[in-house]
């Protein structure tokens, strides 16, 4: 079955058996996060078009490689419509795993969102459908209206 988050303007669709970790207040920036039952992530930021885009996805790269050693990314293409504004794919080490992440920008009228999918390399391209089917759902809901941050 398909669980749906819809609050201010964001909403997505995503498996039920994921946990959903989502901010109390309804203020930008934001952070929903999920996770599936084997560990793989799905997190959306929400940024309010006050924050320039291409500062956010360094700000998103300089975390990652302040927090792991071996962070090594390069662009990639996607099948998403409407196409991210940017894409990079990261393979890093953590614990003992090699962890495969993408990421994607996505600019709106109002919004601006970074989607972080994430999981162990061997489990990466086969929760690939799930995490596209999660961010199609987002993007294709992308308000046609702006709001107030």
């Amino acid at each position: 079955m398909i669980k749906r988050y819809q609050r201010n303007l964001i909403e997505f669709a995503y498996p039920e058996n994921w946990q959903l970790v989502a901010p109390d207040d309804d203020y930008l920036p934001k952070e929903i996060s999920l996770e599936s039952p084997d560990g793989c992530f799905w997190v959306l930021h929400a940024f309010g078009k006050d924050r320039d885009s291409g500062e956010l996805m360094a700000e998103v790269i300089k975390t990652f490689e302040a927090n792991y050693e071996d962070f090594e990314y390069e662009p990639v293409p996607t099948d998403l419509e409407p196409a991210p504004s940017e894409a990079i794919q990261a393979d890093f080490f953590c614990l003992d795993f090699l962890v495969t992440a993408r990421m994607m920008l996505f600019e709106h009228q109002s919004l601006t969102y970074i989607v972080i999918q994430q999981a162990e390399s061997r489990q990466f391209d086969k929760m690939a459908l799930v995490f596209d089917a999660i961010t199609t759902s987002l993007i294709g809901t992308l308000p046609a209206q702006d709001i107030d941050p």
